[in-house]
């Protein structure tokens, strides 16, 4: 167990000890890592409280607006690509397959098939 004494060396380790009680296994596994990563980047940009609060806002907004019919943060999944990267571990093809890629407002239903690497920008909705 690390130093209980949070430092900003330490600061991922402690945080992690924190929730070791937790009784969900992947969600314990899930945490650590998005904990180690968001210690990493914040000691990567050094933002200052000025910055760090301008973010916070950012998701508070984004949270505010979402509700039970309109969900931001998955539109913001989508912007920082998260959606895409999440599609692509769960549906990894052989090599040279043509990718996955995750529906969104441009899905046009019974949409004719194209070679790879077609221009899509063409195609308008029957």
């Amino acid at each position: 167990m690390p130093d209980q004494f949070f430092s900003e060396q330490n600061s991922a380790a402690v945080v992690i000890s924190r929730n070791s009680e937790c009784s969900d296994g992947r969600l314990k596994e899930v945490m650590a890592a998005i904990v180690r990563h968001l210690h990493a980047a914040v000691k990567e940009i050094e933002p200052s409280q000025e910055e760090w609060l301008t973010a916070i806002k950012f998701l508070t907004d984004t949270g505010h607006k979402s509700d039970d019919w309109r969900q931001e943060f998955i539109l913001l999944s989508d912007v920082l690509g998260v959606s895409m990267l999440v599609d692509a571990i769960n549906n990894r093809k052989s090599s040279g397959a043509t990718e996955s890629t995750v529906l969104g407002l441009f899905h046009l239903a019974d949409a004719p098939e194209l070679d790879n690497g077609a221009n899509i920008f063409v195609l308008e909705p029957a």
